[in-house]
C-alpha cells in the first residue's frame, strides 16, 4: 500500500510507530530508492520518503533548482508529520539537503531532527573536485553523470522516451548541487552519522570524516562495501546501522532527561 501526503511517500504507513526516518534521495532520484527500507525498519519505525518535484506524482512540476528552494518547500510541509520522533538520511545531493533542512528547523525554533545520517555526501564545507556540469548539452551531462556516480538504470539510458522525461528533474537537481554554498554556522547539536562506499570513486571515504565539524554532539563514520550507490548494495546493513543508533540515542537522551 502507498500513502502520500504532499511531497511525503509512506510505502508502509506505521500509524503506531515511535519514530519516522525521513528518507532524501540523490540528485535525480525518487522515492522508489527507499522501497525496500520500508520493510527493512523494524515495525517501531516509519519510513518516509521525499518526492522531489519533477517526477513520478509530481512530474508535472517544475523542478526546483536551488537548495534553499528545495528547504523551503520541505519546511512547509514537514510539520504535519512531526509529531514524532524522527531522524533524517540523505544520500549524495540528498544529504546537503537534510543538513540544510536540520539548520533551517533549528534557526527557526521548530522540531528538528534527534539525528543526521548522511550516505556518499561530501561534507559542505568541501569544495567538489568536480567542473560543473549541469549546464552542459544532454548527451555531455549525461555521460559526464554516468562516468562520475553511475547509478542512471539502463531502462532509462536505452529510452530516448523515458530520458526526455527523466533528464529536467535530474539536470534540476545538478543546478542546486553545483550551485550551493556552504554558509558557515554553529554546528549542529544533534549526531551525525556519516556513511561511504569503499570503491566510491566520486565521494572518496576520506573525507567524509571531516563531517564531525558540524557536530556539537556524537560523530561516527562507516565504511560499506559498493560505490557511490552503496545503500543499494549494502542496504541492509545501512538500515540496521541507522535504526540501531537512532534508537538508542533516543533512549540515551530520554534517559539523561528522565534523570
Amino acid at each position: 500500500m502507498q500513502k502520500q501526503r504532499s511531497q511525503f511517500v509512506i510505502f508502509r504507513p506505521r500509524p503506531a510507530a515511535s519514530f519516522r526516518v525521513f528518507c532524501f534521495p540523490h540528485a535525480g532520484g525518487a522515492p522508489i530508492a527507499f522501497f525496500p527500507w520500508a520493510e527493512w525498519f523494524s515495525e517501531d519505525i516509519e519510513c518516509v520518503c521525499l518526492q522531489y518535484r519533477g517526477r513520478a506524482q509530481r512530474i508535472r512540476e517544475k523542478p526546483l533548482t536551488s537548495i534553499g528552494e528545495f528547504v523551503s518547500e520541505i519546511s512547509e510541509d514537514l510539520a504535519a508529520l512531526s509529531d514524532t520522533p524522527f531522524a533524517f538520511y540523505g544520500h549524495s545531493f540528498g544529504g546537503i539537503v537534510a543538513f540544510e533542512l536540520a539548520r533551517q528547523l533549528r534557526r527557526s525554533g521548530r522540531p528538528g531532527p534527534s539525528h543526521l545520517f548522511v550516505g556518499a555526501t561530501r561534507p559542505p564545507h568541501l569544495e567538489s573536485p568536480f567542473s560543473p556540469i549541469h549546464a552542459l548539452a544532454k548527451e555531455d551531462f549525461i555521460a559526464n553523470v554516468q562516468s562520475r556516480y553511475g547509478g542512471i538504470p539502463s531502462v532509462i539510458l536505452e529510452d530516448a522516451e523515458v530520458m526526455k522525461m527523466f533528464l529536467p528533474a535530474m539536470r534540476g537537481d545538478f543546478t542546486a548541487y553545483e550551485s550551493y554554498r556552504y554558509e558557515p554556522g554553529p554546528p549542529l547539536d544533534i549526531p551525525i552519522t556519516a556513511f561511504g562506499g569503499a570503491q566510491d570513486k566520486a565521494v572518496e571515504p576520506e573525507c567524509l570524516y571531516e563531517w564531525e565539524l558540524h557536530t556539537q554532539a556524537v560523530f561516527a563514520s562507516n565504511i560499506l562495501p559498493g560505490d557511490h550507490f552503496f545503500s543499494l548494495t549494502s542496504g541492509k546493513e545501512l538500515v540496521r546501522t541507522i535504526e540501531a543508533r537512532f534508537v538508542a540515542g533516543r533512549s540515551e537522551r530520554n534517559a539523561t532527561f528522565a534523570g
